[in-house]
Formats: C-alpha cells, sequence, structure tokens
C-alpha cells in the first residue's frame, strides 16, 4: 500500500469512526447523561444532537485538511506529523471507547465496533510503518503522542463545551 493510501486512509477510516458515532449518538446521548458520574453528566446534558454532529462534522473536516495537506506535501515533515498526530489520536481513542464500554455503558457505546475493528488495528499499522519507514524524525515521532494525549484531553473536552454552549 502505498503512503498516499495510508494517507488518505487516515481520514477515511477517522471519518467512518465518526459516522458510526453520529448515528448511534442520536439515541445513546440522552441516556448518557443517566450513566455519567454527577460532575461529567451535568456538560454532557447540554450537549444538544445538532451540536454533537456538528462537532463530528468539523473534526471530519479537519482529518480531511490533514490527509490533503499530508497528500500535496508529502516530505512536509509537518504535514506527516500532524498526520501521524491525527492517528495517535484515534489510538487513544480507541482506549477511550473501550473504557467508557466497560465502565459507563455496561456493553456497547457509540463508535465501539469501528474502534475497535477497524481504528485500532490500522492505528497500528499506520504508526509502526511510519517509524519503520521513518515519516519524520525520531524527535518528532517521540513528540506525537503527547501531542495526541493534548488534543484528546483538554482540546478535546473544551471543544465539546464549547458545543455544548453553542445553542445558548
Amino acid at each position: 500500500m502505498s503512503r498516499r493510501t495510508v494517507v488518505w486512509l487516515v481520514m477515511a477510516l477517522f471519518t467512518l469512526h465518526n459516522l458510526e458515532e453520529a448515528v448511534a449518538f442520536r439515541t445513546y446521548l440522552p441516556r448518557v447523561v443517566a450513566l455519567l458520574p454527577e460532575r461529567f453528566a451535568s456538560p454532557v446534558a447540554t450537549l444538544s444532537y445538532p451540536a454533537m454532529l456538528i462537532a463530528l462534522a468539523t473534526v471530519s473536516v479537519v482529518a480531511f485538511l490533514v490527509a490533503l495537506a499530508a497528500s500535496t506535501w508529502p516530505y512536509s515533515p509537518l504535514a506527516l506529523w500532524t498526520l501521524l498526530t491525527l492517528e495517535a489520536v484515534v489510538a487513544l481513542n480507541v482506549i477511550a471507547h473501550v473504557l467508557s464500554a466497560l465502565l459507563v455503558f455496561h456493553g456497547y457505546g457509540p463508535g465501539l465496533v469501528t474502534a475497535l475493528v477497524i481504528n485500532a488495528p490500522f492505528a497500528i499499522y499506520c504508526l509502526r510503518r511510519a517509524r519503520r519507514e521513518r515519516w519524520v524524525s525520531s524527535a518528532a515521532m517521540a513528540a506525537v503522542v503527547p501531542a495526541a494525549l493534548i488534543l484528546h484531553g483538554p482540546i478535546l473536552l473544551g471543544g465539546l463545551w464549547l458545543a455544548s454552549r453553542s445553542r445558548n
């Protein structure tokens, strides 16, 4: 598989995952509030389904732009690092889905199927290949996980908080 194909698969599989979440959250979003501990339930209670869809669409567009940059400038360390950081976010998201399935939903939760069946194996493949083929420097590769932790942690939570405020 060419590097260009891998680049576009990052975006396509990310978007497929977001689509599963979008479909499932129509039913699950109202139930999440009752399942979460009080301190987490309050911010989620203000998040509407349309706001969730906008958030999912927005991050899918961002993934497309990242893939476009990495495809247009295939030797750009910044474009490739950003793409690999996005894929590391996807890998972290797999862990989040497994934990939420076990601790919150006690079974299926929105996005779990694509996270386990598609995103986990592809993230391992993509990140290992990038390391083996030295798509970016060792220092840049080492910075991918900390950047992904920031994106999947405070940035994601802040984005969801902003989305929940958009209806007010």
